[in-house]
């Protein structure tokens, strides 16, 4: 049945289109502060110690700029290259305000302090960007625990003793960190040895720690782990799954056993997508069917944990991301609004499935590939939900990472030629999905287009013009199959 066969629907159409219409391009003065080109030449003009001549700004890079929740601006972050004549290169980071033109003008300002040093700022009008020392992180509290070899083997030891292996003694233990960001998040490999009478109990070699922002996340993730490893998926017929081994509440740090697997199933999607050969298409396809093979079984696994997640409280945070947004750029008031509304419509009228056991976050860089096998990983968001929010959004993040991929290209041509063969991945995944367990292809249509309308709104929450109209594509694209 057509939803557009009367005058009033058609209408409803018109007013969606426009709506879209709006979010499809960012305008100048939301670009102009990310213009590095813009930013560095009015840095030159007007910090003294740059316009003297006394410091040489020869680069300018912006990392992360994001509209924030508690505030009418963006902020971001500026890495600067500079050269000193006394100390050689150099590379300081600014915290970066922008203001747009509805909120108010930004008023010039002169730096008062020399150029970095505490209390230093400068306002730059033209783009409405005031720039500041960015607060040096302190280090996690945890980390001299976390990297010195023996405090981290007696945590280790103690911690996997309460939790998995009552019998556990660690010998030696060789902390490496894989990934650290100060005061936030850090991920560590540890090499471990044991008793020479206990070095056959099957223990593993390695270990992976990692710490979490919020408490109730990593235990969320550490007893979803649990859970499942209480079932048989465990024995990793389909999917392989990292043994829990602890939680740690006081340091927010879990462990697990390690996951073989070097590469990622984005790593092969982008790849493939590279190479562009129907060989290299055949060996990604041969592992998205195994990944739809293993989430029909996490979804079938039986297990009941994490809060209940509904499409409706996803529809409601659009509607907040959207208000957020129109509070600073009141040109595109409504904008999102009936288009969230028929799908509200819509989602009222299809009833969803039973809820699941559901990873939450599920996409190819969640899918481990280990040889022939495949592993999941990244729990942290496991909730019981409808088995659509799990295929939705994987079939959502086939078309964001292809699209956004190198080598599409700008030709619109290329570009809808990509989405196409990007479509064709994502079906060959649900038609794999619906051979182990029954979906309702309207709700994962429902789930997709909540995620295509997301990513429109962080167009410009998060401000990505590297990313051009990859998601109004996606989303236009996939409306009419949703909508007739």
């Amino acid at each position: 049945m057509s939803v557009w066969t009367s005058p009033a629907e058609e209408s409803a159409e018109t007013t969606i289109a426009a709506g879209l219409a709006k979010l499809a391009e960012l305008p100048e003065w939301l670009l102009a502060p990310l213009q590095a080109g813009r930013v560095r030449d009015a840095l030159r003009r007007g910090v003294p110690e740059f316009a003297s001549g006394a410091l040489a700004l020869t680069g300018v890079k912006i990392r992360r700029m994001l509209l924030k929740d508690d505030r009418r601006c963006w902020a971001g972050v500026y890495q600067l290259t500079i050269e000193d004549p006394a100390s050689g290169t150099r590379a300081v980071e600014l915290r970066g305000t922008f203001t747009p033109p509805s909120v108010g003008p930004v008023e010039a300002h002169v730096p008062g302090a020399p150029f970095g040093a505490a209390g230093w700022r400068i306002a730059l009008p033209e783009l409405g960007l005031e720039l500041e020392p960015e607060p040096a992180e302190s280090a996690l509290p945890a980390m001299p625990r976390l990297t010195g070899p023996e405090s981290s083997r007696a945590l280790l030891e103690q911690g996997i003793r309460a939790c998995a292996h009552a019998d556990m003694r660690i010998a030696g233990c060789r902390p490496e960190v894989l990934s650290y960001k100060p005061g936030s998040r850090c991920t560590i490999r540890y090499h471990l040895t044991y008793p020479g009478e206990l070095a056959d109990r099957g223990w593993p070699a390695t270990v992976i720690a990692k710490t979490y922002r919020k408490e109730s996340k990593g235990r969320n993730a550490y007893q979803a782990m649990v859970a499942l490893w209480n079932t048989p998926l465990a024995r990793g017929d389909v999917v392989t799954l990292a043994e829990p081994l602890a939680y740690l509440p006081e340091l927010r740090v879990m462990v697990q056993g390690p996951i073989a697997g070097d590469q990622s199933l984005e790593d092969l999607l982008k790849a493939a997508l590279k190479v562009d050969t129907p060989e290299a298409y055949a060996a990604l396809n041969a592992y998205v069917l195994k990944s739809a093979a293993g989430l029909a079984a996490l979804h079938r696994s039986g297990v009941r944990h994490g809060q209940l997640l509904r499409l409706d409280d996803h529809y409601a945070e659009l509607h907040d991301r959207s208000a957020r947004l129109y509070a600073v750029a009141p040109e595109l008031q409504g904008a999102a609004e009936p288009l969230l509304g028929r799908l509200e419509a819509l989602a009222a009228q299809i009833l969803p499935a039973a809820a699941v056991p559901t990873h939450g976050t599920f996409s190819p860089e969640q899918v481990l590939v280990d040889g022939d096998r495949i592993g999941f990983i990244d729990f942290d968001e496991f909730c019981m939900a409808e088995p659509a929010l799990d295929v939705g959004l994987y079939r959502a993040a086939i078309k964001d990472i292809g699209m956004n991929a190198p080598g599409a290209g700008a030709d619109r041509g290329a570009r809808l030629a990509r989405l196409e063969r990007l479509d064709a991945i994502g079906d060959a995944f649900l038609d794999e999905y619906e051979r182990h367990a029954p979906i309702s292809r309207e709700r994962v249509a429902l789930w997709e287009a909540w995620s295509y309308l997301r990513d429109a709104l962080h167009f410009w929450i998060k401000v990505k013009p590297a990313e051009p109209d990859n998601a109004m594509m996606m989303l236009t694209r996939h409306l009419p199959t949703l909508l007739t």
